[in-house]
């Protein structure tokens, strides 16, 4: 786990640079300029906390209990209940705008591939082993396997 030092910052001194922090992530445009960022910043174990944490709230939001996930997640009961006490109580509703924009897209996505799903099964039907036959199968599969785990989640 990581550990916070015990000589403290002053308070001030401690929002300037959080603010810094916060201008710098905000001011990378690119996505690969991001993933560099915290892959330079995080260490592997904080990536995971960061990760595990998003995953919960996500997770608590959709309705999953808490031994549910527990047995996905393999986080402990507090770190569950913390989650849920800052999606709750937050003042200022973090988590809440990101759980949401990204459910609006999980949404989005499961739109689209309820239309491909429509088109596919329109679609006349192809020859087997054809090229054509194989990329309706292709297709298929990948539909599948994004819906899967759309529910996963």
């Amino acid at each position: 786990m990581s550990k916070v030092s015990r000589r403290f910052l002053d308070k001030r001194l401690e929002k300037y640079i959080f603010d810094l922090f916060t201008s710098a992530v905000h001011n990378l445009s690119h996505p690969s300029n991001i993933d560099s960022f915290l892959a330079d910043l995080l260490s592997p174990v904080e990536k995971i906390m960061l990760v595990k944490r998003l995953a919960i709230a996500i997770m608590i939001s959709k309705g999953y209990t808490y031994d549910e996930i527990d047995h996905t997640l393999k986080v402990s009961r507090p770190t569950i209940m913390t989650v849920s006490r800052v999606l709750k109580y937050g003042h200022k509703n973090g988590y809440l705008k990101v759980i949401d924009q990204l459910l609006k897209d999980q949404r989005r996505e499961a739109i689209f591939d309820k239309i491909e799903e429509i088109l596919i099964a329109l679609s006349p039907p192809k020859l087997y082993r054809s090229p054509t036959y194989e990329r309706k199968r292709r297709i298929g599969k990948e539909l599948f396997i994004r819906k899967k785990l759309r529910e996963s989640i």
